[in-house]
């Protein structure tokens, strides 16, 4: 299964462009989109008018630059588009879990709580989480200037559970220092897939390599 996710286009029909010929060229099984597709709601119909004609099933979640609800309502105009937040979702065998918004706190209570009461049954092994903030103390949060400084500004709630629970892999932006970037956590696989976007086969993950011994 192959699914191709972007992030934080806000409003840039070029990104929008790429995305379609994506699409025509990788022939992807489910397209994702993990927030900030406008900037601040503007356009919001016309640019989700753009996701619903590439005739495949879309994956939406809300940013810090949309409201839950304004985007849920939105979403339910299309026929191709889900609006994913707080819920997951089935598609051949895999799991997709979602929770949008944010961006901005280290701590997420709201989170702790719908994982421990909606999501403790979840095949972890077959999931992917989506998320518009990135987990904490990764490649995904890191706005450091250089090289060898990190300043970490993602979510500590997302990267204890991340941790604990393992889903296989966690896709987030909001950060766009971060764009294309990976990490693991555990055994879980972490990108930041850009606003361009970035093809994932599910079947053919990457592997976690395997620290050198000194």
């Amino acid at each position: 299964m192959k699914i191709l996710a972007f992030t934080d286009t806000h409003g840039n029909t070029r990104a929008l462009a790429t995305i379609k010929e994506r699409v025509k060229t990788e022939r992807p099984d489910v397209v994702i989109c993990l927030g900030d597709l406008s900037v601040f709601e503007h356009q919001l119909d016309a640019l989700l008018s753009r996701l619903e004609m590439l005739r495949v099933p879309v994956i939406m979640l809300h940013g810090n630059h949309e409201h839950e609800q304004r985007m849920r309502a939105a979403c339910a105009r299309f026929t191709r588009i889900t609006f994913l937040h707080k819920d997951s979702l089935e598609i051949d065998g895999w799991t997709f879990v979602a929770y949008g918004g944010g961006g901005f706190q280290d701590e997420y209570a709201e989170l702790d709580t719908i994982w421990k009461q909606q999501w403790r049954r979840t095949p972890w092994t077959k999931t992917v989480f989506l998320s518009h903030a990135p987990p904490h103390g990764t490649a995904l949060d890191n706005v450091g200037e250089k090289q060898e400084e990190e300043w970490h500004v993602g979510s500590k709630t997302l990267a204890k559970l991340v941790a604990k629970h393992q889903p296989r892999v966690v896709l987030s932006g909001h950060i766009h220092e971060c764009f294309h970037a990976t990490d693991w956590l555990g055994e879980s696989f972490l990108a930041n897939p850009g606003p361009n976007g970035t093809l994932y086969d599910l079947d053919d993950l990457p592997k976690k390599r395997k620290k050198q011994k000194e």
